[in-house]
């Protein structure tokens, strides 16, 4: 079934003016070239071959058809291309997809309307202001706070889903499946999940919105448990935070011409960057990095760059440990995304938040984000900073903390010169390194 509409959908589009929509082209013979969207390139070798239905960049090597192009510009799966370009063919796929499309659109309404109350709150309600006044002070503009959409959850067991209930029409039901609502443990009604917290609308790499993250802020004096400082949106079927990064949508472009994507932990991490025009930065929703993360970047880029904490022994409270990394790595090295060699570690000052380094010294942001130590590197150096290597204990305890990761580097140009550091560092032979089990 799929295939047959898939013809039909081909037959009514011109690939050229679908790519034309993100790639501004000009004839060339038979052909139509222009800018590779998917890196970075002054001269054209982005080409269009209607005859063909095609498009082929020489100078990254991506290609294939009109479905092909919108999965690689969009990161989104075949159904999900073919459900775009059959709305733009004005084809109509089978009825149980149309609903399922529809329910969504639905949700991702509701999820709008409560966005806009929030930040309506945040900008013009006396509720609204303390928060306002703390974004201001940590350096974010107004016009951050419009473009962004962020906003103010005020206090109140149900103030929001009051609003949109009397107010929009909004079904109860709605707000409670996008995860807005909670069931009171009474079983009677339901109670506002964000309550008191600065609202970042979370977008999927099209721009729909699937969730939200709330940050609470505590007005001094005040005791109460307010559950934990970062409260995300649970799973729906909009929200999936293990495939989910904050702001990709906006980051894409700019991930796609560096050929780099930076990940930091927080929101204010990744809008801060993006206020001050360092826009290939998305952010995690916390530590836990997943491979389905990885991948949505991978799509974009090869490279990454970690600019939180990332502590290789895995012990300290709040950081990224190389095994872990490792481990995520693996998972989608097989599907033709970044090895191990391909992630580097931004290096800040002690103490420091990318958010105050970007503020305070956006060149040394700039330059540390350019020059990230390669993960094996700083895997060497942060074991070898921390053990006694004059020891015999020293030096097997460093060379058992490095050697598992680095017998997973493919290239053995690439292994040889890791392994030489080792051997400098831990003061062991190169050729007892490698008989090391």
């Amino acid at each position: 079934m799929a295939v047959g509409i898939a013809a039909e959908v081909k037959n009514r589009l011109s690939v050229v003016d679908v790519i034309g929509e993100t790639v501004p082209l000009k004839k060339s013979g038979a052909s139509f070239k222009g800018l590779c969207p998917f890196h970075g390139e002054k001269t054209a070798s982005f080409y269009v071959t209607p005859n063909r239905e095609s498009w082929k960049c020489f100078g990254c090597g991506l290609g294939g058809d009109v479905f092909s192009f919108v999965m690689q510009r969009d990161s989104v799966t075949f159904p999900e291309a073919l459900k775009t370009l059959a709305t733009k063919a004005g084809v109509e796929l089978d009825e149980r997809s149309s609903r399922e499309d529809a329910r969504k659109a639905g949700l991702r309404d509701v999820l709008e309307s409560a966005i806009a109350w929030y930040h309506s709150v945040l900008t013009a309600h006396v509720s609204g202001a303390p928060a306002l006044d703390y974004l201001r002070g940590r350096g974010f503009t107004d016009e951050t706070i419009e473009t962004f959409q962020l906003g103010w959850a005020p206090a109140g067991w149900d103030a929001m889903s009051r609003q949109l209930i009397a107010k929009r029409g909004v079904d109860p039901n709605a707000l409670a499946e996008v995860g807005l609502t909670q069931a009171r443990t009474s079983g009677r009604g339901a109670y506002d999940r964000f309550r008191e917290r600065i609202i970042f609308p979370i977008r999927d790499a099209n721009g729909h919105a699937v969730g939200l993250g709330g940050r609470y802020l505590i007005a001094e004096g005040d005791t109460r448990d307010h559950g934990p400082k970062y409260l995300n949106s649970p799973a729906t079927p909009l929200f999936d935070k293990s495939r989910t990064l904050y702001l990709v949508d906006r980051a894409k472009s700019a991930i796609r011409k560096s050929g780099q994507a930076v990940i930091v932990e927080g929101y204010t991490d990744a809008l801060m960057a993006h206020q001050a025009g360092f826009t290939n930065v998305v952010a995690s929703l916390g530590t836990a990095l997943t491979p389905g993360q990885v991948a949505v970047l991978t799509r974009y880029a090869k490279k990454v760059a970690l600019a939180y904490d990332v502590d290789p022994a895995g012990q300290s409270a709040g950081s990224f440990g190389v095994t872990e990394l490792n481990n995520l790595i693996s998972e989608v090295q097989q599907d033709g995304g970044v090895g191990l060699t391909d992630v580097g570690v931004v290096r800040l000052p002690d103490g420091k938040d990318p958010d105050e380094v970007i503020r305070e010294s956006p060149d040394l942001w700039r330059e540390a984000v350019r020059t990230p130590d390669p993960i094996l590197a700083y895997l060497i150096d942060y074991h070898a900073g921390r053990l006694d290597t004059r020891l015999a204990d020293g030096k097997k305890r460093l060379v058992d903390a490095v050697m598992p990761t680095l017998r997973k580097v493919g290239d053995p140009v690439v292994r040889d010169s890791y392994l030489q550091m080792l051997a400098r560092r831990s003061g062991v032979a190169e050729r007892t390194l490698w008989l090391r089990p």
